[in-house]
């Protein structure tokens, strides 16, 4: 089969699944990983196709927004395993700054169900408000602003004047795509706008992510890897170079490596 029938082949599958793994077109092409690769370098070039670690998106995913009760189902045990590695860096009496992501949503179930008391919660997620609203010990601070329901957060110049007037210990923070180059990003530009003002409020940064993000890129930048104290992510990829990352930011792996 020549390559540009496979190329056809290969949008074609992207059409009709949003995404492909390179062992699987190994498979169906019979072809090296490399050959595959290449093809995919060059879709990508073509703006038909991004990449991402294993193999390739559909190009519309990289603006791509998704409901936050349809995130909250997705890789949920690797969440959970992430979000309870960041909950042993909540100590009591810290005042912590949570966005509305699914894995800090995670998080937050264990600081309600938790013995750390005297921690002040300020957010802009109403989900955040409402799994703490029988954890007395708890201090909520609920951040106003414009209200995007979908995402269930508030944002707008409201809510980063509210933060930027904040100084506190902690950020936790959820994101979409990691690239050691691009940096952290997500598909909502209002949305990256409050993550950045959070992370310039706190005096240290937590970034949870599981290793789907990897290798992935969104409309919106939210910060460079320099920007980040810790990336939390559920286990180590086996051929994915952490050493750019590492070198700005502390990387925890909630999985044994």
């Amino acid at each position: 089969m020549f390559a540009e029938e496979r190329k056809k082949i290969i949008c074609e599958l992207l059409e009709r699944n949003n995404s492909i793994k390179v062992s699987d077109l190994c498979k169906q092409f019979n072809i090296t990983g490399a050959a595959v690769r290449k093809d995919l370098d060059e879709l990508q070039s073509q703006r038909l196709l991004r990449r991402v670690h294993g193999g390739a998106v559909a190009y519309n995913l990289a603006a791509q927004e998704h409901k936050i009760t349809q995130l909250a189902t997705e890789h949920i045990e690797e969440k959970r395993q992430i979000a309870q590695k960041a909950y042993e860096y909540i100590d009591s009496n810290d005042t912590v700054l949570l966005d509305g992501s699914s894995t800090v949503q995670e998080m937050v179930k264990l600081i309600a169900a938790g013995d750390k008391t005297g921690i002040t919660v300020l957010t802009n997620a109403d989900s955040v408000v409402r799994l703490l609203a029988e954890k007395n010990d708890i201090t909520v601070i609920r951040l106003g602003g414009r209200i995007i329901y979908r995402l269930d957060i508030s944002v707008g110049q409201i809510t980063e004047s509210a933060i930027r007037n904040l100084r506190v210990d902690k950020s936790f923070l959820g994101i979409n795509g990691i690239d050691v180059e691009y940096g952290f990003s997500i598909p909502n530009m209002e949305e990256a706008a409050v993550k950045r003002e959070m992370i310039r409020s706190s005096k240290q940064t937590y970034m949870l992510a599981d290793h789907s993000k990897f290798q992935a890129t969104y409309l919106a930048k939210v910060a460079d890897l320099s920007e980040v104290d810790y990336l939390i992510t559920d286990r180590r990829i086996p051929d994915f170079d952490y050493s750019q990352i590492e070198e700005n930011a502390q990387v925890v792996f909630a999985q044994a490596t």
